[in-house]
């Protein structure tokens, strides 16, 4: 006796999915899809039993299936479920004989029929229509993207182990759902995220004392910044990449990679992080002339010329005045201009201190105390440079991120100087400063690794 045949069938059939066990995968994951993008949880869980599946296909139904279960079907095959379990479409009648002889040429082709073509057709808009329902829901996407600001802008004010491990969290959600969508619009916006958290996990790491770490996460940033061509991102990781190598006294290669960021930063404040980091690079080459014109080039960018990066979302993004300030005077300290480091530094306390406590930066606070205190060490102002510290000495351990270590290590030398080092509160400054560096941020967790950081 002949199977009855329905158009679900025929459509399975031609699809490679007749088969019960192929069938009930591709109806899941069109459930699971269908869930996604009508922000439905009750369709997320339809499947389909053996027994069920076998009347769908004879058409032995006495009723509609249940309404969730003709969604999917619909979803699946872009036809109403009443047409799905009735018979297919009879085949388009046979042309006249008379017409036909006419057609030598064409007969002389492989044959294909109206039906073959309307099924083709059918088949290909079907797989269309599931390719383009594979797509996330807009709020979950907002919702990470909000997540990487909100690190971002809070990250002056919060333990930096913290902000390493939420930022890795909203990367692995990101990870996760990348596959779920095939909308370019929102893949771009997946890349952009994961970008921008692999690049505050890299300040994070730095701020650790894993600069190893800093630079891979660094480089996983460019790359998913590239496919997407997001030119904030790439400036500011390409300036990352310019700070790592200032630190590891590669200051030529920081210059490189400076220079090759400075046509992707459209904005002022991009530009002038550019070039307070080229400043700091040419110092440790002793050029006091390219320092003050990359300081003068600092002031001279037009803040008013806005990214979505550097001024949007900003935070540790950005590249406020009192940091431009702040590493105006590193820059200075660098080439033993103490009065002009003393300068800079004291006009980046005014900023910062001139803030809200909710905005205002403490670590750019610190290390522009410890860079005042060093510059006044270096002119022979003990007892200012004692005061200039006082405000680092209250910072909370997990608060004493690695830049201010170093800076640390600075007054140190300083201190050392044999004009100072005999002298009793010379003597207790430098006491204080090695108490308080026993503990940091790095010692209160082990500094992570390229191999923890899956990026």
């Amino acid at each position: 006796m002949d199977v009855p045949e329905t158009l679900l069938r025929l459509l399975a059939r031609r699809r490679g999915i007749e088969a019960f066990g192929a069938f009930r995968p591709e109806f899941e994951r069109a459930a699971r899809a269908l869930s996604e993008q009508d922000n439905d949880p009750d369709v997320r869980g339809a499947t389909v039993g053996e027994r069920q599946y076998a009347r769908w296909l004879t058409g032995e139904v006495k009723n509609q299936p249940h309404p969730v279960a003709c969604r999917v079907l619909r979803a699946m095959f872009d036809r109403p479920a009443s047409e799905l379990l009735g018979p297919p479409p009879p085949p388009s009648p046979h042309p006249p004989r008379a017409v036909l002889a006419s057609w030598g040429a064409v007969l002389s082709q492989p044959q294909i029929t109206e039906e073959e073509l309307l099924m083709t057709a059918n088949d290909a808009a079907s797989h269309a229509g599931d390719a383009a329902s594979q797509f996330l829901a807009p709020e979950a996407v907002e919702l990470l993207r909000r997540s990487v600001a909100s690190l971002a802008r809070d990250y002056h004010r919060t333990p930096v182990q913290s902000v390493f491990v939420e930022v890795r969290k909203v990367r692995g959600q990101v990870e996760r759902r990348m596959p779920l969508t095939h909308r370019p619009d929102q893949s771009s916006a997946l890349y952009l995220i994961a970008g921008q958290s692999c690049a505050l996990m890299a300040s994070a790491a730095f701020d650790l004392g894993s600069r190893k770490a800093a630079e891979t996460l660094t480089y996983a940033a460019l790359a998913y910044a590239r496919p997407i061509d997001h030119h904030p991102l790439l400036a500011w990781a390409s300036g990352n990449l310019a700070l790592l190598a200032y630190w590891d006294d590669r200051p030529g290669q920081a210059i490189d990679y400076v220079t090759a960021a400075q046509s992707l930063a459209r904005s002022g404040t991009g530009q002038a992080r550019l070039h307070a980091i080229s400043a700091r690079a040419h110092a440790h080459l002793g050029d006091h002339a390219e320092v003050a014109r990359q300081l003068a080039a600092v002031e001279d960018v037009d803040r008013s010329v806005r990214d979505d990066l550097h001024d949007d979302i900003g935070g540790e993004f950005g590249f406020t005045p009192e940091r431009a300030a702040m590493s105006a005077g590193t820059s200075w300290q660098v080439l033993g201009e103490s009065q002009h480091a003393v300068i800079a530094s004291q006009r980046a306390l005014e900023l910062v201190r001139g803030r809200s406590q909710a905005s205002r930066s403490v670590k750019v606070e610190a290390e522009a105390s410890a860079d005042l205190a060093a510059g006044l060490l270096a002119a022979g102002e003990l007892e200012e440079a004692v005061l200039a510290m006082e405000p680092v000495f209250t910072l909370p351990a997990e608060q004493r991120v690695d830049g201010l270590m170093s800076r640390l290590a600075n007054v140190r030398v300083r201190l050392a100087a044999p004009g100072l080092r005999r002298t009793q509160a010379a003597i207790s400054l430098a006491e204080r400063v090695e108490d308080f560096a026993l503990t940091s941020a790095r010692t209160l967790v082990a500094a992570p690794g390229p191999r923890e950081l899956d990026a």
